[in-house]
């Protein structure tokens, strides 16, 4: 509508105009070596002499408890070192702590009850090799009590529905949502709203539980050995594999949470850990590798799992019905939303009443369009669809864009115009990325009323534009230090595992802003157990780690340039860092190395005032999707993919740019193909296999524009912020599909069986 965003650049030099390293290509990340040649090391990877492999009891049934177990075959296999049970003193114990989130109870790591088909109970064997882990798990004599169960969170809703948490909630399935959001909440007055407007229609629209996705099976590797350093109590310390992505999670966090040992008694083995998303489900096997290790005398232990098992983390199934009331201009003056959405078994740690870190796909989006009256009511309930994992922020704004599309389609009008007559703050962030989007996509050359137009091949052809808020998470303070040793060159220590973020490279490009220093002088470097951001923020790297760096590194020049000033006899305001050299203002060839001149330290830990994106839209995107459809197979080509993304200041180009097209790649797996399928009678798991689940491959990948827009209006470092999941939805395909055919198809993914059936062709 034309408004303002609002926002106000905080801290030292956010307002800088002059960028000689920041925004510039050509440097390689400092693991960039390691993962293209092959040395980094994985969790898959590590192995020392003598390892011996643990695997977990699985439960066959779609929900379970154990009336017995005899484990008596199983120990007597040859190679069999360990086994343990529920019934363990130490295991029933743990989780000794949890987060404190973890508002509503916990679960014990390994207990005698599953809570899913695939799901770790009763034992846990630890043998010198794989093969006979398995066979050591066939011997294990299990009574099973098979138990009601439900996959689908409408079902759990309905009157009748077995109980599932019955400690949290006696009643019924519903849950609540770990940040706290409101079950009912209305802005305006709803009812009012519908009767000043001049349509009423209704949206129904779902989306299926979506896998995870890990591309290499986990695997957790821990040993116990004595310290280099040397411990004053004489205990040795536990070595595990880093995986941490988030507050609490994580092998570090989860093997000195979980046994009850402080943190200095574990250190990671390596910072890569294989592509995840937004993973804050698998620490069981994390707490079990080093306990397992433990009792074993130290030595090395991997606890491994097969491809089939990985498949026990998803992001949750969700379904919503949306009323919305327009007028014949286009603007939307009434929203009524019930989201009906998904908690899964249980979340990491194996705890049972901990709901998943996630902003659901409720109505939250629409309080940033114009529309005076929103009513929003949430249902959450727990199933035994697998645990669930975090797919936060941009699902909001999915039945904010299918609402712009039934306005569109209804008055006949633009989409795109939609948008922009509807979403509250336009300048300059969402203006900017719909014009430029548009431009780089040929919008207007394109764009056709729905089922409009069919192509010289026989398809029809569709195109679709969606809009949405950027991420900007920065919860969490981050803890930067930084160090200038006599080698002149600059030191930050991280912990957090490499995920796919680059964020240590894009601390290094500010660092070296800041400080007028050679990029290649900033040394950004892995340190097992380092305690800076406490490991891990949301999703979003840009939003605070920048900022704090660039605080840091600001103090950390003050104190160089003082150093530097009474070396040269002049006052700090009289000299300079150019190029890792002090220089003289007043005469820029007299410098001096910074080699040899002293260590220097500062450490800092902050984050901008107001970091966290919510109600007051800062950073905008918009994708624009262009398909044809098969009219007699149903099957659907991703022509071409635009995105125009804000990123306030674009730190550094190649991992941002790559950032979105990964995830315009992953929103076409889920438009066209990913869902995970169970058996409805037996709650079994019918496609955990790379077979049946059919995640985009290189072949698959879409082409892809990437339009870069920068407004300076995030929270990170010169008003930058980052990408996380903006774009990793389903919705825009289904749109321009939608504009293809002339139907909409109510629930993702948009395989040819529906829309065959939404085309008429099969029943």
């Amino acid at each position: 509508m034309g408004e303002n965003s609002k926002w106000v650049l905080e801290g030292t030099n956010d307002d800088r105009q002059d960028f000689k390293v920041v925004g510039t290509w050509n440097h390689p990340g400092r693991q960039s070596w390691d993962m293209v040649s092959g040395a980094a090391k994985y969790p898959t990877d590590l192995y020392k002499e003598g390892t011996l492999t643990a695997m977990a009891l699985r439960c066959p049934y779609g929900h379970a408890k154990i009336k017995s177990l005899d484990i008596t075959e199983a120990e007597k296999l040859p190679g069999v070192k360990l086994l343990l049970t529920y019934e363990d003193e130490e295991l029933a114990s743990m989780p000794v702590n949890v987060p404190s989130y973890y508002e509503l109870g916990r679960s014990p790591l390994l207990g005698d009850e599953a809570e899913f088909e695939g799901d770790e109970c009763g034992a846990v064997v630890v043998a010198e090799s794989e093969e006979i882990c398995r066979q050591a798990l066939d011997l294990i004599k299990v009574t099973w009590e098979v138990l009601p169960f439900v996959l689908d969170c409408r079902e759990a809703g309905k009157p009748g529905a077995p109980i599932l948490r019955p400690e949290m909630n006696p009643d019924s399935n519903m849950t609540g949502n770990t940040f706290g959001a409101p079950i009912k909440w209305e802005i305006g007055n709803v009812e009012k709203g519908f009767k000043q407007a001049d349509h009423i229609e209704i949206i129904e629209y779902g989306r299926p539980m979506w896998n995870q996705f890990r591309p290499m099976p986990p695997a957790y590797f821990s040993y116990w050995d004595n310290d280099p350093w040397g411990n004053p109590d004489g205990e040795k310390m536990c070595y595990v594999t880093n995986h941490a992505h988030f507050p609490a999670n994580g092998p570090i966090i989860s093997a000195s949470m979980g046994m009850g040992v402080h943190e200095d008694k574990v250190r990671a083995l390596t910072p890569y850990m294989a592509a995840r998303y937004c993973d804050f489900v698998e620490k069981r096997g994390a707490q079990l590798a080093p306990v397992l290790s433990r009792r074993l005398g130290g030595v090395p232990v991997r606890c491994v799992s097969t491809r089939r098992q990985s498949f026990d983390a998803n992001v949750p199934q969700s379904f919503f019905t949306v009323r919305i009331g327009f007028k014949n201009d286009g603007t939307l003056v009434a929203v009524q939303c019930k989201n009906v959405h998904q908690t899964g078994a249980r979340g990491g740690y194996g705890d049972k009443t901990h709901g998943h870190l996630v902003l659901p796909a409720n109505a939250q989006g629409f309080k940033s369009t114009s529309c005076p009256n929103i009513y929003s009511e949430m249902e959450y309930y727990v199933t035994n669809g697998a645990c669930t994992t975090a797919d936060p922020g941009k699902d909001a704004w999915e039945p904010v864009n299918l609402a712009f599309a039934k306005i569109a389609d209804t008055l006949n009008m633009d989409i795109s115009e939609v948008i922009m007559k509807n979403v509250k703050v336009t300048k300059p962030s969402l203006e900017t990325c719909m014009e430029t989007g548009k431009k780089a996509f040929q919008w207007d050359e394109k764009w056709h009323l729905p089922g409009e137009k069919t192509m010289e091949d026989g398809r029809l052809h569709g195109i679709a534009c969606r809009s949405g808020w950027s991420m900007t998470w920065g919860m969490i303070s981050y803890n930067i230090n930084l160090r200038m040793n006599t080698d002149g060159k600059i030191y930050m220590p991280y912990s957090e595992a490499l995920i796919g973020t680059y964020w240590p490279d894009a601390v290094q490009l500010v660092i070296a802003e800041e400080m007028g220093m050679k990029p290649e002088d900033v040394i950004v470097y892995y340190a097992a157990n380092y305690p800076n951001w406490q490991k891990g923020d949301a999703a979003d790297r840009g939003s605070t780690c920048t900022w704090a760096a660039k605080e840091a590194a600001v103090q950390l020049k003050k104190q160089i340039l003082e150093t530097g000033a009474s070396l040269f006899g002049v006052t700090p305001e009289e000299v300079d860092l150019v190029d890792s050299m002090i220089t003289l203002k007043a005469d820029p060839t007299k410098q001096l190395s910074l080699v040899g001149i002293g260590q220097l330290a500062v450490g800092y830990c902050g984050k901008p005032k107001v970091p966290f994106q919510n109600d007051v839209i800062r950073t905008m995107n918009v994708d624009f999707c262009e398909v044809a459809v098969d009219q007699e197979t149903g099957l659907v080509e991703i022509l071409d993919y635009c995105t125009a993304h804000d990123f306030g200041k674009l730190i550094r180009p190649s991992s941002g740019l790559g950032q979105l097209e990964m995830a315009l790649t992953m929103a076409s797996g889920r438009a066209l193909r990913e869902e995970i399928i169970w058996d409805t009678n037996t709650g079994v798991l019918l496609n955990g296999n790379m077979y049946d689940y059919k995640v985009p491959t290189s072949l698959d990948q879409p082409a892809i524009d990437t339009v870069p827009v920068e407004t300076r209006c995030g929270g990170g470092a010169y008003g930058a912020t980052g990408v996380a999941h903006a774009h990793c939805d389903a919705g825009l395909v289904g749109l321009a599909i939608q504009n293809a055919i002339g139907k909409f198809i109510p629930m993702a993914p948009y395989t040819p069986d529906k829309i065959l059936a939404a085309l008429g062709k099969i029943s």
